[in-house]
């Protein structure tokens, strides 16, 4: 061997974690029970492999080598891409790098590890600030104690059920070495991130010094936490308290590849152990893991692939048996003081202050108006999505919005000041309910030199179902567009006010948004002119977006015309796409030429989309070439395509590769397509069907709904239920739904409906209404609708309206439309409606804010 001591030691822990990589399905505890059937047996644990893998350590043992390498290297998939090396170079590399290592030690140098582990992020859990980490500060009580002393800041911790699945889930983390996330779901102040710092401390003690806390917030937390992956090393745990600003920021592209990366993180274990730690309200949990309906778009697939399956569910009270062991002399006095005020068993919420603060919250509605309207425009930014920083302008510019003309009067010149001072006083230590935002030393002050509140978190998640069904003031609107520069938040508030019907305010945030340099803002406008009718102003936007280089304006107004039934003008903007380069307007125009017949210019568009790095081209070129006979050439080219990362291509040829028998090959595509974001139904619907290799379906999900998997038990009904089992279906819906899984409601409902049981359907939809699922608001108008009570189902559609349900506008325009009213349901469909609630006659298209 030619290579120095440093090149050896870093090429052989490079090849052992590829070579781990490629066979992440082996678990440590299978590599721990083979060496031991080895003859002689080989002790080793899971902690040494870890070491090994992580680059931690070098095995001085050559048989531990030869065994590492002689039973993973035939489990390498042969899809994998893995090169194959010899067993001597393996040894005699390990061999140089042991020689290092004990050349450094013998000259009092760095280590082999030491000299290649760059510097670790975060800190040891001993360094560590509890609160700094946003764990809630409990509240004072009397004569109790003090919170002068950080030490005293937290009370002592009761343990409660989900801290023993908590510890459980570690504990097997630290025994087969493999990376965890772990969903803290609860609602507000139920004590998600409390317990999610006793694990770490927990872990801590079990490996005392060795794992350190990342916690990723500056400059932003998904700028922070994408910037950061790479360098997550072995026994670190990643901090992501309020999980939806790492998954849901206001550009969706950061958002996916925020989850993605955090995928690969888990699933690489060369990089393993790492414990992912995040928390999560209900709803945000329930938008992150629903797949969305109907042709709507998937946002977050990636994060709803990383998250199935992770959630550790908090109670929101302590049960009476919980809550009668807390009063004895040795119980932490404010724990103890809590048990005996509280009703209902909710401890945490009373001990983060939770009534004191709704208490607040409520004084002010009633009689303090000014504190009021901020206490609203700062519950609406919120629920609407805007950062948790809220600027002074937005404040004060919204607010007047919130106050009818009586209170507007009775304020005084100081109202605004005078207002912060109330919503900024602690409650019994506990932040208050809007308070400011204290600048960072070194760091530029609030926003644009302005200063910036934050609103506690449990008030905003009791607004968020109090206000739920509310559309906010047109002066929050305009305070958006009138203040807001960031062009992905301006784009994401024009989209909730779309959602809700409110076209005009929508265009608003969009036309300042596009003036920011966002493009796809003017693809917007552009549907949005073509709907009202304004074809010869969409055609100039649309162009004008393309030359902008954003060609999908024009693809759209391709589809709104095609969908109208003007073939000719549609074509004639696909052209005009595909003159500026547009691939997707390429294989647009493909498809509607092969449907004319003419395969060979249909072809020829294909392979000028794929020859532009277009994987829909080559998805074209593979279906030809599949319909003409050409097996090798359609292979080839599905590959292609799949390799580039498009789904339906990943899909077909697993399912072709299982047809063929290669079930190796089916199941690593199978991963890909996790990887990408498809469903696990759509998976093995499109290749465990049809593989006459791969057992039954039913047997493949069974496994996961045996384990408890509530979304398993799902997909495994829609399974049945298209395989015509609906009795079977619907038992699973039920047994999801009695584990808690209320996603299960609206589908068994649908079951019920199709069954003809509209009474049992209309009330499971009213239950899951209930439980705060609102996307069965449209399903049960439209029952409302077909039992001729179209006054409920106007109100009903307008409710799913107000929530921002896209599909209730179109249903009600169509319901207006069935009661006569044409001339109505064509403005609703063009226009949309009006601030407070009525039809709109028109769209300003040239203003920018209000």
């Amino acid at each position: 061997m030619t290579e120095s001591p440093a090149s050896a030691g870093e090429e052989f822990f490079a090849a052992l974690q590829e070579l781990r990589r490629a066979t992440s399905a082996v678990s440590y505890a299978t590599l721990v029970r083979q060496a031991a059937a080895q003859q002689p047996p080989l002790q080793i644990g899971s902690q040494r492999l870890s070491d090994w893998f992580g680059a931690k350590a070098v095995p001085t043992d050559p048989a531990v080598v030869r065994f590492l390498v002689e039973y993973l290297q035939p489990k390498v998939p042969r899809t994998s891409g893995y090169q194959q090396r010899r067993l001597s170079w393996w040894l005699n590399l390990h061999q140089t790098a042991l020689r290092q290592r004990q050349a450094n030690r013998d000259g009092g140098s760095l280590s082999v590890v030491s000299a290649l582990s760059p510097r670790r992020l975060g800190l040891l859990i001993d360094d560590c600030d509890p609160l700094v980490l946003e764990v809630h500060p409990a509240i004072q009580v009397p004569g109790v104690v003090s919170v002068a002393d950080p030490a005293d800041a937290l009370p002592a911790y009761v343990l409660r059920a989900h801290d023993g699945r908590l510890r459980d889930i570690v504990d097997g983390m630290l025994g087969d070495g493999r990376s965890q996330l772990i969903t803290l779901v609860g609602g507000s102040s139920t004590g998600k991130t409390r317990a999610g710092w006793e694990l770490a401390e927990y872990l801590d003690r079990k490996q005392p010094g060795r794992w350190r806390l990342w916690h990723p917030y500056d400059p932003t937390r998904p700028q922070s936490v994408l910037a950061g992956l790479q360098k997550v090393g072995p026994d670190t745990i990643v901090w992501l308290n309020e999980a939806q600003d790492y998954l849901m920021p206001s550009d969706p592209g950061l958002a996916e590849k925020v989850a993605a990366g955090l995928r690969s993180l888990l699933q690489d274990p060369g990089r393993g152990p790492v414990l992912v730690l995040a928390t999560l309200w209900p709803d945000y949990w329930s938008i992150l893991t629903t797949r969305p309906a109907g042709a709507s778009p998937d946002v977050f697939g990636q994060a709803r692939e990383l998250l199935t399956g992770t959630a550790v569910t908090l109670a929101d009270a302590f049960t009476p048996a919980q809550i009668a062991s807390l009063a004895g002399p040795d119980v932490d006095a404010r724990v103890r003081y809590a048990a005996q005020h509280i009703e209902g068993g909710r401890i945490t919420q009373y001990l983060a202050g939770a009534p004191e603060l709704e208490s607040r919250y409520r004084t002010a509605v009633d009689s303090m108006p000014g504190a009021r309207a901020i206490l609203q425009v700062a519950i609406d930014a919120r629920r609407l999505g805007h950062p948790l920083a809220l600027p002074h302008a937005l404040l004060e510019q919204a607010a007047p919005g919130y106050l009818d003309d009586d209170d507007w009067d009775t304020l005084g010149d100081d109202w605004l000041e005078s207002a912060l001072a109330y919503t900024a006083q602690p409650c019994k230590g506990a932040r208050g309910p809007l308070t400011r935002i204290r600048t960072r030393p070194g760091r530029p002050a609030g926003d644009h030199g302005q200063p910036c509140y934050r609103l506690a978190d449990y008030l905003e998640q009791l607004g968020r179902d109090e206000r739920g069904a509310v559309y906010p003031p047109e002066t929050l609107w305009a305070t958006f567009a009138a203040t807001i520069t960031d062009p992905d938040l301006l784009h994401n508030l024009g989209r909730r006010a779309e959602e809700r019907g409110r076209y005009q305010h929508a265009i608003w945030l969009y036309n300042q948004a596009a003036r920011h340099g966002d493009t796809n803002a003017l693809r917007e406008i552009v549907r949005r002119r073509e709907r009202a009718g304004d074809r010869v102003g969409a055609e100039t936007l649309a162009l004008r977006a393309a030359d902008d280089g954003n060609t999908g304006a024009l693809v759209d107004l391709a589809l709104e015309r095609e969908y109208s039934g003007d073939t000719v003008s549609a074509e004639s903007m696909v052209v005009r796409a595909a003159d500026f380069g547009s691939t997707t307007a390429l294989v647009f125009l493909a498809e509607e030429i092969e449907r004319s017949g003419n395969h060979v210019r249909a072809e020829a568009l294909y392979r000028q989309a794929a020859d532009l790095g277009s994987s829909s081209g080559l998805l074209g070129l593979a279906k030809q070439r599949d319909r003409f006979g050409d097996r090798t050439g359609a292979d080839a080219l599905y590959r292609q395509a799949a390799d580039l990362g498009h789904f339906e291509a990943v899909a077909i040829l697993a399912q072709r590769l299982a047809m063929y028998g290669d079930r190796t090959g089916a199941e690593a595509l199978y991963r890909q397509g996790a990887a990408l974001g498809i469903s696990d139904a759509l998976m093995l619907g499109q290749y465990v069907r049809l593989d006459v290799h791969a057992g039954n379906a039913e047997a493949v999900y069974r496994q996961r709904v045996d384990q408890g998997d509530t979304r398993a038990m799902r997909d495994l009904a829609e399974f049945r239920n298209r395989a015509g089992n609906r009795t079977g279906a619907e038992a699973l819906y039920r047994q999801a739904i009695e584990r808690g899984d209320t996603s299960a409601l609206p589908s068994l409902a649908k079951l019920r409906e199709q069954a003809g049981d509209r009474a049992d359907a209309e009330a499971l939809y009213r239950q899951a209404i209930e439980r705060g699922d609102t996307s069965a608001l449209p399903s049960l108008a439209k029952l409302r609708e077909q039992a001729g009570d179209r006054a409920d189902a106007e109100a009903l559609y307008r409710q799913a309206i107000e929530r921002g349900d896209t599909s209730a506008l179109p249903s009600l325009a169509k319901l207006r439309e069935q009661a006569g009213d044409t001339a109505g349901a064509s403005q609703l469909r063009r226009f949309g409606l009006t601030g407070n609630g009525k039809v709109a006659t028109s769209i300003d298209f040239a203003s920018g804010s209000g």
